[in-house]
């Protein structure tokens, strides 16, 4: 998958968010102020201060007025998915915005993890839910024929296997879905604001229309922000 150098700004968020994530910088610590940032990294004001609404935003860090940046105590938002049906799955994805960082082909690497072969296209984002940390670090691969451009996905209100069926004709006929705890490896790690080996449960999810997959999605979950929850009646 084709990779776009980030900007200067995201380059510094990550740089700090890396230095929150292993511990240097613990809650209630002080960040470096705006002027320090720019002294030290080299970077325009303009470059600090969208730094450091990035970390702000994703719950890393808090703002005050007149007092600075400080590390707050990240929140443990578990998205709770009841498990099932067709529908509770699709219910993630409506409430768990999907926001699009990079695209591009599918590369080699990215198939033989997800066990595809042939030409798919690649999304990799953010799960987000207004006003909590990063759910999920997802990648999405989808048949290249019914693929949505990124505009699309950027504005989808509905889980990406909702448009395909809506705008080429499909039926999804089956899913199914791997559930396993892994321990997270650098890059979603960092965009997720943990250290790379955080433990995290991933879910592996493969869309087909017949014996066709036409989507699959991984998602990575840091530990306490998400859960299944599953209810079983006893027969008697």
């Amino acid at each position: 998958m084709a990779e776009r150098a980030p900007p200067r700004y995201r380059r510094l968020a990550e740089s700090l968010r890396a230095e929150i994530a292993c511990g240097r910088l613990g809650p209630g610590a002080a960040l470096p102020t705006e002027k320090e940032l720019c002294a030290a990294h080299g970077v325009s004001r303009h470059t600090a201060r969208e730094a450091l609404r990035i970390l702000a935003e994703d719950g890393l860090i808090e703002r005050r007025q007149g007092a600075g940046s400080v590390v707050s105590a990240p929140p443990s938002p578990a998205f709770a998915q009841p498990t099932g049906d067709f529908d509770s799955i699709l219910q993630y994805a409506r409430e768990a915005r999907f926001v699009l960082e990079q695209s591009g082909a599918a590369d080699a690497a990215t198939l033989r993890r997800a066990g595809l072969g042939g030409d798919y296209r690649a999304y990799s984002g953010l799960r987000r839910v207004a006003g909590q940390v990063p759910l999920a670090f997802t990648t999405i691969l989808v048949a290249r024929e019914f693929a949505p451009a990124d505009a699309v996905v950027d504005d989808l209100n509905e889980a990406v296997s909702e448009w395909i069926e809506r705008h080429h004709g499909l039926r999804i006929e089956l899913v199914e879905q791997r559930i396993e705890a892994v321990a997270l490896a650098a890059r979603p790690a960092a965009r997720l604001g943990v250290a790379a080996g955080s433990p995290a449960l991933r879910t592996e999810r493969r869309y087909l229309d017949r014996a066709a997959v036409v989507l699959y999605s991984e998602s990575l979950h840091p530990a306490g922000r998400f859960a299944y929850t599953l209810r079983l009646r006893r027969e008697r």
